[in-house]
């Protein structure tokens, strides 16, 4: 069955413990965290968030913002050596907060300078992924590739490129997240999904018009989605990774919206 998710805070603060006390009575089943936020715990900070999830009963099934635009991977700034001294440290935090997969996003990071090479970019992208990949195995972790739309970044932006990527990545824990609301804003074929499927490890959602929570009147809009993931197979995880003015209220209707999605395509 795909398991439903929500991106979040951190739990170290009574706030973040809030939210995902409202995250679970919405019924979702995990959350997503931030991946930079947890390398910057302090050892004592991340056993406190990793027993309060616990005993939450509210996994941290997966995180986002990989890398910090501080740390660019793409141009002639790119420093692989900074980057690994990054990764050493984050992964062993994402880990012990129970994350699963690890979110690519971060367009900062992966911006091409004006003038730079793209054929250079894209090989330095795959130089990245199998840096990266060699931390994941020890950690429990994989990483999966999301494709931003055009007016965000600059690299890396369909589905279909992201899928390119991970396949040149050519790496056992280097995968693909299809984020519904960048496929939308970019008028891809949702069709995509299911000739991505081979590589889709994760995935986010939002409602097209406002980036907001998926609600009511974005029912047909997010039907779509999950009659895509019906045909492709999957059964990982849908996050929502929207915007809201009202939290405790829109969480809880996305959650029943979403819920009631899964429930009529069966998966």
């Amino acid at each position: 069955m795909i398991e439903l998710g929500c991106c979040t805070d951190i739990p170290v603060s009574e706030a973040a413990r809030k939210k995902i006390c409202k995250i679970k009575e919405a019924g979702f089943d995990y959350v997503e965290l931030n991946f930079q936020a947890a390398a910057a715990l302090t050892p004592g900070e991340r056993r406190e968030a990793a027993r309060f999830l616990e005993e939450s009963g509210l996994p941290c099934r997966a995180m986002n913002c990989l890398l910090p635009g501080s740390l660019p991977v793409v141009g002639p700034e790119a420093d692989l050596g900074k980057v690994r001294e990054y990764l050493e440290t984050a992964f062993p935090a994402a880990k012990e907060l129970g994350a699963k997969t690890v979110v690519f996003g971060s367009g900062a990071a992966r911006r091409i300078p004006v003038g730079f090479s793209r054929e250079i970019a894209w090989v330095q992208l795959v130089g990245f992924l199998r840096l990266a990949n060699s931390y994941c195995a020890p950690h429990g972790l994989e990483i999966a590739i999301e494709p931003l739309c055009w007016a965000e970044c600059n690299a890396l932006n369909t589905l279909m490129e992201g899928y390119r990527l991970a396949t040149d990545a050519n790496r056992p824990r280097i995968g693909l997240l299809a984020d519904f609301y960048h496929l939308q804003r970019n008028r891809e074929d949702p069709l995509d999904i299911l000739s991505a499927s081979p590589m889709l490890r994760h995935i986010h959602t939002a409602n097209l018009m406002d980036r907001g929570f998926p609600r009511e009147g974005t029912f047909k809009e997010h039907s779509l989605l999950f009659s895509m993931l019906r045909q492709a197979g999957y059964r990982g995880g849908v996050s929502v990774e929207g915007r809201t003015e009202n939290f405790d209220r829109d969480v809880l209707e996305a959650g029943r919206v979403l819920r009631q999605i899964r429930d009529e395509y069966r998966i």
